[in-house]
């Protein structure tokens, strides 16, 4: 990608974020011939527009992956009656979508979390997005390896094999993020296509180590009693990781709300780092398979180590939703 494409992007979040620090709640979502059109003057006897309550701005929001405690600061956020402060009607969608930053980029989605590669790739393909809030501080991905492997250090993962879902997504962009910190090639190592398969690998011993998630399969592998070492990718490098995107008609034509929904969504944020436990409870509306007795503990554990990872100490300096422009 041209680096003007990407400066563009980038500029484009400190703009926004001082929308979604201040001013009003959202007004109704204009079509775009409403957009078009001039507003007519009202009657002198038409009632006072400061009298007339709006109706909320109803939005789609997808999250993708299935619901989740992960995603506890949306939920939160609609629990606590965050979004409707704002003026705002908001749905989540669930569900893994294969085009889902192009339904974005198109208008057939408002909006969605996604990544900050995923965000650069599909700026490439044209995709005209724009990230508008960071969710996650800490891009997530970490590199667990079984301590009988022998692998100490980044270096040490020369003629090793590493299970990856696949050769692809935020896992893939980890590792190569972490193989480029040890000045190491991709061909230094075998990589493995496993699916999601990486605590049943590991546990196996059928790869020395695998990719996953921080607030995930270490958990999982802790509770197995599988010994491990972890290695984030945050710690090597400054990857942007999951934030709030829409497309640039949106943001041109819908500026209060698009600061609206930022400024709701890091209200739940805060309010869920402040009372994890309260914010849990509320979740299992949306998530509740994570409430089962089976289930709880653990998804009580993933929420603890989510907390870290929504924060930074350029987020405490500068606010929650905060993109630091030297990531991109």
């Amino acid at each position: 990608m041209k680096l003007s494409r990407i400066l563009c992007l980038v500029l484009l979040i400190p703009a926004l974020l001082l929308v979604a620090c201040g001013g009003s709640p959202a007004t109704q979502r204009p079509t775009q011939d409403a957009a078009a059109a001039p507003t007519p003057a009202a009657p002198a006897d038409e009632t006072s527009a400061a009298t007339v309550v709006a109706e909320p701005a109803k939005l789609t929001l997808a999250l993708g992956y299935i619901p989740s405690v992960q995603f506890a600061p949306f939920y939160v956020a609609a629990e606590r009656g965050y979004y409707a402060d704002e003026g705002l009607d908001v749905s989540f969608q669930h569900g893994i979508e294969p085009d889902l930053l192009k339904l974005v980029g198109a208008g057939k989605l408002h909006y969605a979390v996604a990544s900050g590669d995923e965000m650069l790739v599909a700026r490439s393909q044209g995709v005209p997005l724009v990230y508008t809030g960071a969710y996650f501080q800490k891009y997530p991905v970490v590199l667990i390896a079984s301590e009988k492997s022998g692998i100490k250090t980044v270096s040490d993962l020369k003629g090793k094999s590493v299970g990856v879902p696949g050769l692809y997504g935020a896992t893939y962009t980890g590792l190569r993020a972490l193989l480029d910190s040890g000045d190491l090639k991709e061909a230094d190592v075998t990589a493995r296509s496993i699916g999601f398969t990486q605590v049943q690998a590991l546990q196996r011993g059928q790869v020395d180590a695998v990719m996953g998630y921080a607030n995930n399969e270490p958990l999982q592998l802790k509770r197995l009693g599988v010994p491990v070492r972890i290695f984030p990718v945050w710690e090597r490098t400054d990857l942007v990781s999951n934030g709030i995107v829409t497309n640039q008609a949106n943001l041109q034509g819908n500026a209060e709300e698009v600061g609206a929904l930022v400024r709701a969504t890091m209200r739940g944020l805060k309010e869920t780092i402040r009372d994890p436990r309260a914010a849990f409870e509320l979740s299992v509306q949306y998530a509740p398979d994570a409430g089962s007795t089976e289930n709880r503990a653990l998804q009580m554990e993933v929420l603890n180590a989510s907390i870290p990872l929504w924060q930074s100490e350029v987020s405490k300096a500068n606010g929650a939703g905060y993109s630091d422009p030297r990531a991109w």
